[in-house]
């Protein structure tokens, strides 16, 4: 599970006006602003939604058209990346005139007069993947945006019980140390400049930029040595819910 204190980030509040397409006008805002987290609320009417409705085997089916106005009763948008790309989830709970509810992911929908509010995390940097287990996107990864100078955001992992924070045995566990190298499957090779805990180091990727990684949601093994110095190949670990 993943718990991240977050300090620095903005926060918006507008309209998108009526005839707007809803997913669309998020996402040209989320480019617009340098979003690569946040979080959009929503409050208003909109009408003709396409919408995925969520189904038994856990993921969502396929987009169906709603025809007419609806009252937007919840409608929450985590922004994160999935690859490169950023990932706008637009999960809704709708109304329509004569009562029926609609609720799933909204594909995409007209604004007759939809109110945002946008609270952005720009200290860090959430990934989203597939976990097949639930059949479904999740957050699998967390960064932690920092310069070297800069005062360590303090971040945490809630626990489990019975779930240890690393894969391996404690014995069996590289034990990283700057100048170290990760090769990891999403950010390429990336060096260690700080070990901070047990659990978080900060890296810095091939473009310059440092950036804090959760070492209990990776799978380390040794690789070979680089210039007299220890490169580990990354997994990114699955976990059961």
């Amino acid at each position: 599970m993943i718990f991240t204190e977050t300090r620095e980030g903005r926060r918006f509040v507008g309209e998108l006006d009526p005839g707007m397409p809803v997913v669309q006008g998020i996402r040209s805002l989320v480019e617009d602003y340098s979003i690569s987290s946040g979080w959009f609320r929503g409050s208003g009417f909109i009408r003709d939604p396409l919408v995925r409705a969520l189904q038994e085997d856990g993921g969502y089916g396929d987009p169906m058209p709603h025809p007419g106005h609806y009252l937007v009763v919840s409608f929450e948008a985590p922004v994160s990346q999935r690859g490169e790309e950023a990932d706008i989830a637009v999960r809704v709970l709708l109304s329509n005139t004569d009562g029926t509810m609609v609720a799933g992911q909204l594909e995409e929908a007209i604004s007759a007069s939809l109110e945002l509010a946008c609270q952005t995390y720009d200290d860090i940097t959430l990934r989203r993947y597939h976990d097949d287990e639930i059949n479904n996107p999740r957050w699998l990864d967390v960064s932690v945006n920092v310069t070297e100078s800069a005062e360590v955001v303090k971040s945490g992992r809630v626990a489990m019980e019975a779930m240890p924070s690393r894969l391996l045995e404690p014995n069996e566990m590289p034990r990283l140390k700057v100048g170290d190298y990760l090769q990891h499957p999403r950010l390429g090779q990336c060096e260690v400049v700080k070990v901070i805990d047990d659990d978080r180091a900060s890296i810095r990727m091939s473009t310059g930029k440092i950036a804090q990684l959760h070492l209990g949601l990776l799978s380390l093994s040794r690789g070979q040595r680089s210039q007299g110095r220890m490169v580990y190949d990354v997994q990114i670990r699955r976990r059961n819910r």
